[in-house]
């Protein structure tokens, strides 16, 4: 299983001043990825902004990342969460008839307090999994409240064997377990960074995670130490990645304003534009804030990134 082990990004969208999308900068982001051996997801609902983005759009970043990535590191997307089957359908298709390799299905989202039952998240899927015969990946999101039977997902899997991974976000390492052990091995199974080294002993073939925008190397890191069974190293590259999120958690949620604010901290590819409404780019201070703890925990060098202009 070591060599399918994949280190995912959850892509940031970048967009130019005028709110279009910057297809040069996202060109630019996701051949810093690809260079980090990064896979990755597009245009999601998190860091992708998914939600603000139309369906042409969405269609277009897809293409994008086809034409980068494609054939190089792993390219799936996750269309935004959605409230019916229909809705979400609309943006799976446009990422199929781009060409990724695979396409995520959220959970569906009640909204307003409704938490679907197990007969309503199983119509869902079914109805989505009829439509959609392309490689897919099913997210199991702490966020949407709704955390399926594992006998559940096997029976899924074996009526719609284009399921190929299943993402469990959050939960108990027990559920993981559980998962792991239901679903065969052809079925890959990942968790977020901060449970990727507990993940990857109880069976994880690796995470989904948006620090990778700003640090993928030190993501990748982890996986590479992991192979090598190098543990002082992993423990390392470990620590420094949590050091990352301990500080930009400080501007979370949502993850796209965190994600924004570091590349334009850093000066990354990307970076310069804005984050669409209602998400707005906090201020000087406090992106001066974010850039002197970046220094201190010295990201640059850990990244190999230039230093800052106005140093050089």
């Amino acid at each position: 299983m070591n060599q399918d082990l994949v280190m995912f990004c959850m892509v940031a969208s970048p967009f130019k001043q005028d709110g279009s999308l910057d297809e040069e900068g996202l060109r630019g982001h996701l051949r810093r990825l690809v260079k980090a051996r990064n896979g990755v997801y597009l245009a999601g609902g998190g860091a992708g902004e998914g939600h603000v983005l139309t369906p042409p759009e969405f269609r277009r970043i897809c293409e994008i990342g086809v034409e980068e990535c494609k054939g190089k590191v792993p390219t799936y997307s996750n269309p935004r969460e959605a409230r019916t089957a229909e809705a979400m359908y609309t943006y799976a298709r446009e990422a199929v008839a781009a060409g990724v390799d695979v396409v995520q299905l959220y959970q569906l989202e009640g909204g307003h307090g409704m938490v679907p039952t197990q007969a309503e998240q199983e119509a869902y899927w079914s109805e989505l999994l009829d439509a959609i015969k392309h490689p897919t990946a099913i997210s199991v999101h702490a966020y949407a409240g709704f955390r399926p039977r594992t006998g559940y997902l096997r029976d899924l899997h074996q009526r719609y064997p284009q399921i190929v991974a299943i993402n469990v976000m959050g939960g108990p390492p027990s559920y993981l377990v559980e998962v792991r052990d239901e679903l065969p091995a052809s079925v890959a199974c990942y968790v977020g960074i901060a449970t990727v080294v507990q993940g990857l002993a109880l069976g994880a073939a690796g995470a989904l995670e948006a620090e990778s925008n700003i640090i993928p190397n030190l993501c990748q890191s982890l996986l590479d130490h992991w192979k090598a069974r190098d543990l002082e190293s992993l423990s390392e590259s470990a620590q420094n990645v949590q050091r990352f999120t301990n500080i930009v958690n400080q501007w979370a949620p949502s993850t796209a304003r965190w994600v924004k604010m570091a590349m334009r901290v850093l000066d990354l590819p990307g970076g310069q534009g804005p984050l669409r409404k209602p998400y707005l780019m906090p201020g000087p201070e406090e992106l001066a804030k974010m850039a002197r703890q970046f220094e201190a925990m010295g990201v640059r060098e850990l990244e190999g990134l230039p230093a800052p202009a106005a140093a050089r």
